[in-house]
């Protein structure tokens, strides 16, 4: 059995680049180029942001924490930074301030850092001075 599975994967795995006829007359070797992702470019800059400082109690950990935060916020466009400080379970977020008050506009970022496994609240409208944060592509 495994060496009827061995032989299909290498069969699968051995084929040969397409054939093109040239107008020439000659049989050139063609091989599709490989496509390449375009990075995404950042939003255009809102002209005044506004800061706002969630705590998410349980989001303590340095790498997976962080990821599935940036994956909650990804769908919701408001976001314009986005900034984590693990040692005090601390996310910083940027929007454009034109959107409303920090209550209203934080509303589905607080549901969506809950669905993602944490306890957030909206903890402070300002960020500390040595926050780090990166502009969200999109």
């Amino acid at each position: 059995m495994r060496f009827a599975l061995s032989f299909v994967m290498l069969a699968g795995c051995n084929k040969e680049p397409a054939k093109k006829q040239d107008p020439s007359g000659l049989t050139r070797m063609h091989t599709p180029a490989p496509s390449i992702a375009q990075p995404s470019k950042p939003p255009p800059r809102p002209e005044k942001l506004a800061y706002v400082t969630i705590k998410a109690i349980g989001m303590y950990c340095e790498e997976t924490c962080p990821m599935k935060v940036r994956y909650a916020l990804a769908d919701i466009k408001d976001v314009y930074e986005l900034g984590f400080d693990v040692a005090n379970e601390s996310i910083f977020v940027s929007y454009d301030a034109t959107l409303g008050p920090a209550k209203k506009v934080t509303a589905p970022m607080i549901a969506a850092i809950k669905s993602a496994g944490f306890d957030p609240w909206l903890s402070k409208e300002e960020w500390p001075a040595d926050a780090s944060t990166q502009v969200v592509l999109r």
